[in-house]
């Protein structure tokens, strides 16, 4: 096969030959991160210095720094696996990911389509104005799309490294990263407000600045996003924690019982992320036709904000709780009125609609394409020795009670975490909402997976630090 060919020419992290230690893993952790501050820092050599920042709602989750090389972030990555995850889950690519054989050919592929993807992307980025260069050549422009290309693929050799060699994938830890910092720069930034130079850009000196002045009303609106932050913070971390726990009972030992536990958010935070890809995809699209005069999918102003056509109703409205907050009676006044408020609502609905259904999609070609079915979880379970108290160890009796659980965990954490993903958009918080819900679901899964299976490697301070004691 033609892209089985170009897959093996592609270069590709190997995996370890033995069970890596916690110090090791998070060694390579460590440098990983290092390397994607560094490569954020790195500019794109001739680019105009009025280049503007036209899909700034979503560099939470693309996890790109603008004017970098890795300004086009995760984006080609997450948009490959959709592009392959649709065509498998639709039978288009008849595949079985189940064998050892048909996993191997589903990564191949997806390494082919990242190439593929970032070389569009990068394209369409540079020759549609988005990363106009210094100098209006087509080979000043050929030198952006390949500065792109070329921090994009570092960028997928570090996702591997950290897969393989780190406690997570590449994609979750570079979007913790990059909404950490978004966070503690909000917070902490003792550097002046470009809008308001007498003021610190940070909301903490910020408040203190103006209590100090004498403003305490001016330092509690300035406040709200970071309380919002920390509501945000703490639901997710609620809702991560609610699991349904299958007994299974050993069947060498009699009388051993353990428990299988299934989060609600079955497929953790996948979902969202290509989700909201998608929707970034969509936008891009949109710019591409509107600067072509097909305004109908989008219309943009001049910073490249979506003000018109289908673009506005897949851009979450962030002032929509402060509305409801502090000027209830105007904004359902308002909403009857017609104008910018019923605007907001049509806004809000399309929005979570647009979450939910794509989570809801995306988690249920993850569950098949990833061997989290019920029938994968089955041979896991039989593997080890373990069967479900009351029933025979047999795969086909195991499935079957496991289809009581897994597909109806999928949905409802799908709808689940789109709707608090949409929900935490609308609140205005220090990044966009949906990447502080994955942040936070990141390090909380990370947390768990320290915990269970790395706790005894760790120095004893360190675990007792974790474990609270």
């Amino acid at each position: 096969m033609v892209l089985e060919r170009i897959a093996k020419i592609i270069p590709e992290v190997r995996n370890p030959v033995r069970r890596l230690s916690f110090n090791e893993r998070l060694k390579w952790t460590v440098i990983v991160l290092g390397l994607y501050f560094f490569m954020s820092n790195i500019p794109l050599y001739g680019l105009s210095a009025a280049a503007v920042d036209q899909f700034q709602s979503f560099r939470a989750i693309l996890a790109g720094n603008f004017g970098s090389i890795i300004t086009l972030g995760i984006g080609p990555i997450v948009t490959a696996s959709i592009i392959i995850q649709l065509l498998a889950g639709s039978d288009l690519l008849p595949l079985d990911t189940n064998t050892p054989e048909g996993k191997k050919k589903y990564e191949s592929l997806e390494r082919v389509a990242v190439i593929a993807v970032t070389f569009f992307e990068a394209s369409i980025y540079v020759f549609m104005g988005g990363l106009p260069p210094q100098d209006p050549t087509f080979t000043a422009q050929l030198i952006l799309v390949a500065q792109l290309v070329v921090g994009t693929f570092l960028l997928i050799l570090m996702d591997q490294v950290s897969s393989r060699w780190g406690f997570m994938s590449g994609i979750s830890l570079f979007i913790a990263a990059g909404v950490s910092e978004q966070i503690v720069t909000g917070i902490f930034n003792p550097l002046p407000n470009p809008q308001n130079p007498s003021v610190p850009a940070g909301r903490f000196f910020a408040a203190i600045s103006y209590i100090s002045q004498g403003d305490p009303g001016s330092a509690l609106a300035i406040f709200i996003p970071v309380l919002f932050t920390i509501g945000i913070f703490l639901l997710t971390v609620y809702t991560s924690g609610i699991k349904v726990e299958i007994p299974l009972a050993f069947a060498r030992v009699r009388g051993a019982i353990t428990r299988w536990p299934l989060s609600l958010f079955y497929t953790s935070n996948i979902p969202v992320i290509f989700t909201a890809a998608l929707i970034a995809n969509f936008e891009l699209w949109s710019r591409f036709l509107a600067n072509r005069g097909l305004a109908f999918f989008g219309q943009f102003d001049a910073t490249g904000r979506a003000v018109g056509g289908l673009a506005l109703y897949f851009l979450p409205p962030r002032d929509l709780i402060n509305y409801l907050l502090f000027s209830p009676i105007e904004f359902f006044t308002g909403i009857f009125s017609g104008g910018i408020y019923l605007q907001l609502v049509l806004r809000a609905v399309v929005y979570t609609f647009a979450m939910v259904a794509g989570s809801v999609m995306f988690a249920r070609f993850w569950v098949y394409t990833s061997n989290m079915d019920s029938r994968a979880v089955a041979k896991q379970i039989q593997q080890g020795g373990f069967g479900i108290p009351g029933f025979r160890r047999d795969p086909r009796i195991l499935t079957k009670v496991l289809d009581r659980y897994i597909p109806y965990l999928a949905d409802l954490g799908a709808v689940a975490v789109g709707i608090l993903a949409a929900l935490a958009d609308f609140t205005n918080a220090l990044s966009r909402g949906t990447g502080i819900l994955l942040s936070v679901m990141i390090i909380y899964q990370l947390y768990e997976t320290i915990m269970q299976q790395y706790a005894m490697d760790m120095n004893p301070g360190v675990r007792k630090f974790l474990k609270g004691d």
